[in-house]
């Protein structure tokens, strides 16, 4: 039975929390089992701190060859019995198959010579967690049936400086009602609702539900924000600038995450805020987990297209049809809102 076992996700930020399920069941099964993971250096951002993770390998943009093949010797020198590369390109291969691990395990692929089994995808849509936990299976291990989907980003009270400085210069963020955080930033084009569609819908949820609403950015989109707000009628608010897991404890202090399917939608899953993804050409089916709390809207493809290539496929929801999903949504809204303000704010991870 493996002892030493490395599971790989080299990136993106999102994909990287998507794979931490994995670490849950894995140590479930074997607790004695030594762990290690691999990413790119951005998945510091998400593991450090993970109690299921023992031994954490990065790799930098700037690296060399000679770098690559050095952390490639480290990897062999582990011994590792079991290897589960849940990304399966030409890089996340090549390090599989370096570390000559009996027994290697990925998706069928052009690559499926690199490892000693591969499991074939389903053949519909699944949500890409469910979907990698077959990883887990294949390798022997049962997947726990309570909390098998729930996303793992540690964060602690030193990370809730930003939610502290809202309660103290925001008055309606303290008040009775409603906490909303929208997110209208994505690095492709085409998977960005409107941001004219962002800002009705801010100026819907003010008026019609007297919201709290707050825009999240990160580095590099604070003026995709500042647009959004120069579009809106009604007062919003721009978050303050934070640190990943800052955003994840200001989030986890929100009732209701609406945004594309991106980074911090994960984010909101992970910390148990409900969510609506919005979608274009991606599958809502496979990037959320869709349930009571956490929903999706995927757009129409593009007439005379197909679902591959919608360009503006997104554009087709409207806000109307936003706003009609988080009607249906909102009874379990106003219960958490409820218990919020009872509880008072939420300080770090292990708080349901």
């Amino acid at each position: 039975m493996a002892r030493r076992i490395l599971v790989i996700q080299l990136r993106q930020l999102g994909d990287i929390l998507l794979t931490t399920p994995l670490f849950r069941a894995i140590k479930f099964n074997r607790p004695d089992v030594h762990l290690t993971f691999l990413s790119h250096e951005m998945g510091r951002l998400i593991i450090d701190g993970c109690p299921y993770v023992d031994e954490y390998f990065t790799y930098g943009n700037d690296w060399t060859l000679t770098m690559h093949l050095r952390l490639a010797k480290t990897l062999r020198e582990r011994e590792f019995d079991l290897v589960i590369d849940s990304m399966n390109n030409p890089r996340s291969a090549f390090y599989a198959l370096a570390t000559g691990a009996r027994e290697r395990i990925a998706f069928k692929s052009a690559r499926s010579f690199v490892y000693t089994d591969t499991v074939t995808k389903s053949g519909e849509s699944d949500y890409v967690v469910r979907e990698r936990l077959r990883l887990v299976s294949a390798a022997g291990f049962s997947v726990p049936a309570n909390d098998s989907l729930r996303l793992l980003l540690p964060w602690f009270e030193k990370h809730t400086a930003p939610v502290m400085k809202l309660m103290g210069s925001q008055p309606r963020f303290s008040a009775d009602c409603l906490r909303v955080v929208l997110s209208p930033t994505h690095r492709r084009e085409p998977r960005r609702w409107p941001l004219k569609s962002y800002a009705v819908l801010a100026d819907l949820l003010t008026r019609e539900w007297g919201a709290f609403v707050m825009w999240a950015w990160g580095p590099g989109e604070e003026s995709v924000v500042d647009e959004a707000m120069s579009l809106c009628e009604t007062p919003t608010f721009k978050a303050p600038a934070t640190t990943f897991r800052e955003l994840a404890a200001l989030i986890a202090n929100f009732d209701l995450f609406v945004g594309n399917s991106n980074g911090p939608s994960h984010v909101a899953v992970a910390v148990d805020t409900p969510s609506l993804q919005l979608h274009g050409p991606t599958s809502a089916r496979a990037w959320s987990p869709l349930t009571d709390v956490h929903q999706a809207l995927e757009g129409s493809p593009a007439e005379g297209g197909s679902k591959s290539d919608t360009n503006g496929a997104i554009t087709s929801i409207s806000v109307g049809m936003v706003y009609e999903k988080l009607q249906a949504m909102k009874p379990q809204l106003d219960l958490r809102a409820a218990a919020r303000r009872k509880k008072g704010p939420r300080l770090n991870w292990s708080v349901p």
